[in-house]
Order: C-alpha cells, then structure tokens, then sequence
C-alpha cells in the first residue's frame, strides 16, 4: 500500500492500479459521522440520495439507524458499512486487500462479506486464520507464515 517503506529489498508497483486496503478496525470509518454520513463522505460517483439509501437497505442498515453514530457501529455493522463504502467509490479497486477480515462476524455479516468478496473480480489479498472463509472465496495460492 506504500504506507511503510521495505528494510531490505525493492518493490515495484504497477501505475495505476487501485487499490483498497480493509483492516480490522475498518479505519476508513470515521466514529464522528453517522451512518449516512459516511456513505454520503464517500460517495465520489455521485450517486443520488436514494441510491444511498437503497445500498444501506440492501446491506441491512434500516433508516432508524442511519442517524447513528459510527462509534457506536458493532463490528459487523462497520464492515458492512465499508463494503457499501466501497460500491460508492469512484471505481472498483483492482486490488482487495483484506486483514483479518473475519474477526468478530457473525453468521450472518461472515455470509455478507464472503458474498461480496466471491463477486468481485480482480485480485484479493486476504490475511486470515479462517480456513474456510479463503475456501468459499476462491483463494487459489497461498503463503503460510
């Protein structure tokens, strides 16, 4: 992601590529916004209001708690609403960068992300201890460490 540079070595990255790096923390959340306001932050394709409204309906966020803020999100809520703050983006990233992604889901959040992520079509990079999550997603290569 370019954040810290190599102790030892070279990296090359192609021009271009985008890339969307989803930590544990969902740090792209910003706990002073709402729920609506988040999605509304990032929504660089100008999406109009009610399209907004119809990725949260469809990400499981009823409008009573659009007024909610982030702070107060569980940890299922928060990655449901990076996903949707993914969709709103300017473009799909050519990379998924996924870190621990599965810690603290339920049931029900495991079987939205899993979703999302066997949709999408570029290149996922995923960090995680859950064996049948990187099953259900397709990952075809992997390094144990």
């Amino acid at each position: 992601m370019g954040r810290l540079s190599p102790s030892g070595g070279e990296i090359y990255r192609a021009a271009g590529i985008k890339a969307v790096y989803l930590d544990q923390d969902y740090s792209m959340i910003h706990n002073e916004r709402t729920v609506y306001q988040q999605l509304e932050a990032m929504n660089s394709r100008h999406l109009p209001e009610h399209e907004l409204k119809m990725i949260l309906h469809r990400f499981f966020f009823p409008l009573a708690v659009w007024d909610k803020k982030c702070h107060f999100l569980s940890g299922g809520e928060r990655m449901r609403l990076a996903l949707c703050c993914l969709m709103v983006g300017e473009q799909s990233p050519d990379l998924f960068i996924l870190d621990e992604p599965t810690n603290n889901l339920d049931i029900t959040n495991l079987e939205i992300l899993t979703s999302v992520v066997k949709e999408y079509r570029g290149t996922v990079v995923a960090v995680s201890h859950d064996e049948l999550f990187l099953k259900e997603i397709g990952i075809e290569r992997y390094r144990e460490l």
